[in-house]
C-alpha cells in the first residue's frame, strides 16, 4: 500500500451531518446515534473534521436499524444539500458546465468521503437511443453497499437537479444488489427504469446534457475553491492526520510483534491516554482501529492470488487461518472461499 489513505477510509463531518439531520427527523436525538460510536454532537460543530469510515458505516446501520427506515438510503441522498459535500459543494456549484462538475466531482469525491471510486464514461451505443454516458460509483469497503449505492446515486440526482436546473430523469439507474420486494420510492425519486443484480452502480443519461450551464458558474471562485480543493485531496492522500499515521504505522505492527497500544502511541510521539483521545475523536477504540485496520489489509492481499490464506492471516497477525476466516465471516457475511471463487453472470 502507498501511504495510509489507501489503507482504510474516512468521512467528513459536514457528510456526517446529513445523516444526523435526516435521522433526526425519525425522532432519533443526535446524541443518541452519535453516542453509538463514541461521538457525542459536538462533533457537528467541526465540519472540517474527518471521522473514520467505519464508524460512518456504523453509524449508517444503526440509523437504519433505529429509524426503521427500509429506504434510508434514497431518503439521505434526496436529503442533500451542497453543504453536506463541504468545499466540494461549492466548487461544484461554481463550475461553468454540468461536464466540469461531474469531471471535478469524480476527482474530489474523496474530500466528501473515500468510501468508493466515482467514474464517468461513455455506455456502449444502443439502437434507437442517443449517446448517454454513465456516472458510477462502486464501494471500496464490504460494509453497507446497498445503503451506501442508494445513498450516492439518490444525493447525485438531487445535487444534479439543483445545480442544472433542470428535472430531467436519468435514462435509467442500475444498481449491483438484488432488487427489494416494494421497488415505489425508486420510481418516486428517479423516475425512469431501476434495474437491479446489475454490473455497476450508475446513472445514465443523454451525454448532451454534459453541455448543460450552470446557473451559479463563477470562474474565480471556481479557481479559488479548486486550489483549495487540490491542497486538501493532497493532504489526505499523504495521510497527515494522526488516525492515517496510526493505521501505517499498525499495519506493520501486525505482522511484527502485534498490535500494542502504548508502542504505537510512543512510534507518533503521543501518550497512550492522547491517543486514546484522538482515536475517540475519530469514532473509534484502539480495538476498533485494529479490526479496521487488519479487514483494509485483509481485502487488499486478497486480490493478489499467489498469497494463501496461512500468509495473509501471518501478515494481519492472526494465528492461524481459521480466526481470519471467522473474523472475515463477521465483516463480510461471505467466507474466505466464496469471496475468492469467481462471481457467477449476471443478470442481463
Amino acid at each position: 500500500m502507498d501511504n495510509a489513505a489507501s489503507l482504510a477510509g474516512s468521512v467528513s463531518v459536514a457528510y456526517l451531518q446529513g445523516l444526523v439531520e435526516r435521522v433526526e427527523q425519525f425522532g432519533v436525538a443526535p446524541a443518541e446515534l452519535l453516542g453509538h460510536v463514541q461521538l457525542t454532537p459536538a462533533i457537528l460543530a467541526q465540519r472540517d473534521q474527518r471521522i473514520a469510515a467505519s464508524a460512518y458505516l456504523e453509524l449508517l446501520g444503526h440509523a437504519a436499524r433505529l429509524s426503521g427506515n427500509p429506504h434510508l438510503g434514497l431518503h439521505l441522498g434526496e436529503a442533500v444539500r451542497p453543504g453536506h459535500y463541504g468545499v466540494l459543494g461549492f466548487l461544484l456549484m461554481s463550475c461553468a458546465t454540468l461536464a466540469d462538475a461531474l469531471h471535478r466531482q469524480a476527482r474530489y469525491a474523496a474530500l466528501v468521503g473515500n468510501l468508493g471510486r466515482v467514474e464517468l464514461a461513455d455506455e456502449p451505443p444502443r439502437d434507437g437511443l442517443e449517446p448517454q454516458v454513465a456516472h458510477s460509483w462502486e464501494s471500496i469497503l464490504p460494509q453497507q453497499r446497498a445503503l451506501l449505492a442508494e445513498e450516492t446515486l439518490s444525493g447525485w440526482v438531487t445535487f444534479g437537479r439543483w445545480i442544472t436546473g433542470l428535472d430531467i430523469p436519468p435514462t435509467e439507474v442500475r444498481f449491483q444488489h438484488p432488487a427489494p420486494a416494494d421497488t415505489t420510492e425508486y420510481q418516486r425519486i428517479f423516475r425512469c427504469p431501476v434495474l437491479f443484480s446489475q454490473a455497476d452502480n450508475a446513472l445514465v443519461f443523454p451525454r448532451r446534457l454534459l453541455a448543460t450551464p450552470l446557473g451559479q458558474a463563477d470562474a474565480d471562485v471556481r479557481r479559488l475553491f479548486d486550489d483549495y480543493a487540490e491542497r486538501l485531496l493532497d493532504e489526505l492522500r499523504q495521510g497527515h492526520s494522526v488516525l492515517d499515521r496510526a493505521r501505517e504505522l499498525l499495519a506493520a505492527q501486525l505482522s511484527a510483534e502485534g498490535p500494542d497500544l502504548e508502542r504505537l502511541a510512543g512510534a507518533l510521539a503521543l501518550s497512550p491516554r492522547t491517543l486514546q483521545r484522538r482515536l475517540r475523536e475519530a469514532g473509534l477504540s484502539f480495538s476498533q482501529l485494529v479490526d479496521e485496520t487488519r479487514q483494509q489489509l485483509v481485502l487488499h492481499y486478497l486480490r493478489d492470488p499467489a498469497l494463501e490464506l496461512a500468509d495473509i492471516a501471518f501478515l494481519v497477525g492472526f494465528s492461524e487461518s481459521g480466526s481470519l476466516g471467522r473474523a472475515f465471516r463477521r465483516w463480510t457475511g461471505q467466507s474466505l472461499g466464496d469471496y475468492r471463487r469467481p462471481s457467477p453472470p449476471l443478470m442481463p
